[in-house]
């Protein structure tokens, strides 16, 4: 998550509530800088949690301290009804089909809303249909994401460890993990795990899709204090940290400009617009593999003029390229 940038008031609740279940109390300041927002807007968040069911107490100079999560009672939410209407919906695909584990859960939930709103404004004839008709995936809904889904996000709610099979693609095999969630990265399409995995004895990142199976197991955890998911993600072009922090200009011409300047990128660029209406941009990044994967998308609108050494492999690269074109062969 960049620090340039605030989040969505959905995932900001989501991410106070992970907050507050991991610090005995935390302050506005504390969470509006965790947030990347402004401590009036959590006051305006901590009052939604309030009649969202979430129980919290002020502590004084101290902040707020969470009681409970939203419960079965009267007309409230349950927490799993709470889930499925806010979080499921952003980050699971295929929610609002009969097969979906939370189906019932969002059907449930969606009706007790849907009771608060007067007959009269026009709205409660049309509720029950419209989280079919708000498409928040473009992609096509992704069977074994729909089953690892609800799982993990309950894991992730209430610091569970989770057992997992996990396909490890570099080395085309299924391995078993035991691994406790931090938090859900998404990046370029994809929704990332960021774990502490038991085995490797370190923090590492898994991509959703390749979860095969996960279980959730009785035991808790806590993500450590020395632990900052900013810090953790900085200088690194969308989430694999895979080579030492290497600095990149690259020039792009007028044609790629315009893409590049209203781009939105996960770390600090500096983008420098040339008399000729092309581009300069400068940048550090820590994944050396998936930026240059980015610039190669330009094609020969992006050149590469930083460092020499990747200059020089790119030029070995295009040649073969050329080759292999211009041989005919395929």
């Amino acid at each position: 998550m960049p620090k340039t940038k605030g989040f969505l008031r959905t995932e900001r609740l989501f991410y106070i509530l992970q907050y507050l279940t991991n610090h005995d109390t935390a302050t506005a300041s504390e969470l509006a800088s965790h947030c990347q927002t402004s401590v009036r807007s959590i006051y305006r968040d901590m009052k939604s949690l309030d009649e969202l069911g979430v129980y919290y107490q002020s502590e004084g100079r101290n902040g707020y301290k969470l009681l409970y999560q939203p419960v079965k009672t009267g007309g409230r939410l349950t927490n799993e009804e709470w889930m499925a209407l806010t979080l499921f919906p952003m980050l699971s695909e295929g929610i609002t089909s009969g097969d979906h584990p939370f189906h019932q859960a969002y059907r449930k939930g969606l009706e007790k809303v849907m009771s608060y709103v007067q007959q009269d404004g026009g709205l409660s004839s049309a509720g029950g249909g419209l989280g079919e008709r708000i498409r928040l995936h473009a992609r096509p809904k992704d069977s074994s994401q729909i089953k690892v889904m609800p799982s993990l996000l309950t894991a992730i709610s209430e610091n569970r460890v989770i057992d997992v099979t996990y396909y490890t693609i570099h080395r085309d095999r299924e391995t078993e993990r035991r691994l406790d969630p931090y938090y859900l990265v998404p990046r370029e399409g994809h929704l990332y795990l960021v774990a502490y995995c038991h085995f490797r004895k370190d923090i590492r990142v898994f991509r959703l899709s390749r979860f095969q199976e996960v279980k959730v197991s009785e035991e808790t955890f806590k993500i450590p204090r020395t632990f900052n998911i900013d810090d953790f993600l900085e200088n690194r072009w969308s989430i694999i940290a895979d080579d030492e922090e290497t600095t990149f200009v690259v020039y792009f011409t007028e044609k790629a400009a315009r893409y590049v300047l209203e781009g939105e990128f996960h770390v600090e660029t500096k983008r420098e617009l040339q008399k000729d209406k092309s581009l300069l941009l400068t940048v550090t990044v820590q994944s050396r593999q998936e930026f240059l994967r980015w610039v190669r998308s330009f094609g020969a609108d992006a050149e590469v003029v930083k460092p020499e050494s990747v200059r020089k492999l790119l030029s070995e690269e295009y040649k073969q390229m050329a080759e292999r074109y211009g041989s005919g062969k395929h």
